[in-house]
């Protein structure tokens, strides 16, 4: 049997971190305990107050996306339901902080999911407070958590656009990549 530190190593995974201005990173299930703790680290990063506070609530919103509508799920007996699996690294360039997140999803949402991104990634900033505001008074989707206003919220806090990305678009579960640009200068 092989030995799983010939396949991986923890020295080249923090170097590649490191390459990629990796500060946080997590893959695993999203509980409310781990919510937490990406939280309290964003509080507490050694950036403008500002910013901090963007990073924390785009991240958290990231989060519970994942949390909610991830295709890949594992029972939480803490809370006593099905949990979703994926990963959130935040990073950053020289302009900007990156937060991205990938999970599974069901592939029949793409279409949606795009449509969605596009449309709201087109409104200028009166129009996006305007469609917040409504979303927030349409009634709750059918079977889906939450009052819909992940991408807009997301676009507002980051005055960027949302960026996604499908990988491995395969039978009914496709790789989704969200990934949000935060303006290190205000």
């Amino acid at each position: 049997m092989a030995n799983p530190q010939d396949h991986f190593s923890v020295k080249a995974f923090k170097e590649e971190l490191n390459a990629n201005s990796i500060s946080l990173a997590f893959q695993g299930v999203f509980t409310h305990d781990i919510l937490s703790l990406i939280g309290h680290s964003l509080r507490d990063a050694p950036n403008n107050q500002i910013i901090s506070k963007r990073l924390f609530a785009i991240a958290i919103e990231m989060a519970q996306n994942i949390h909610h509508y991830s295709a890949e799920k594992v029972y939480s007996e803490k809370d006593s339901r099905k949990i979703g699996i994926g990963i959130i690294a935040i990073g950053e360039d020289y302009k900007h902080h990156l937060i991205s997140s990938g999970n599974y999803i069901e592939s029949k949402d793409i279409e949606n999911i795009i449509e969605r991104s596009d449309f709201i990634n087109q409104l200028d900033a009166d129009e996006l407070k305007e469609y917040y505001r409504a979303q927030r008074k349409a009634p709750q989707r059918k079977d889906k958590p939450g009052a819909n206003l992940g991408f807009i919220d997301m676009v507002r806090k980051s005055g960027n656009p949302v960026e996604i990305t499908i990988k491995d678009s395969k039978d009914e579960k496709s790789f989704f990549i969200l990934t949000v640009r935060v303006n290190k200068e205000i």
